[in-house]
């Protein structure tokens, strides 16, 4: 799975996905509340835009420079909504494919 936080052009791991959020692994320490939008890939499946609040981010241990963070979906600015079927079908695609990772990008 890749994903684009739409401006940093950073790569992150994805430690985790659900219907309701992610947690990735990245050398970017994001703080509580911050808002980002990404953009969510996965073979098989349409790219998904999607906006998400940080909701906690903490050092991932021994390592010193990457960092555990969590992520809640929002609804987008634009849509204002949540695009639930399309991250349900990205969950699909993951769990098919077994791919656990994905590049990011933010503002």
């Amino acid at each position: 799975m890749k994903g684009q936080l739409v401006a940093l052009d950073t790569e992150i791991v994805i430690h985790d996905i659900s219907r309701t959020g992610f947690a990735v692994v990245s050398e970017l320490l994001f703080e509580s509340g911050q808002l980002l939008d990404f953009r969510l890939m996965a073979n098989g499946s349409p790219d998904v835009a999607v906006t998400a609040e940080a909701v906690h981010s903490r050092p991932l241990r021994p390592s010193r420079n990457l960092y555990l963070t969590g992520f809640r979906f929002l609804p987008g600015k634009l849509t204002g909504y949540v695009p639930q079927a399309r991250i349900d079908r990205l969950i699909e695609a993951v769990i098919d494919s077994n791919v656990q990772f994905f590049e990011m990008a933010g503002k």
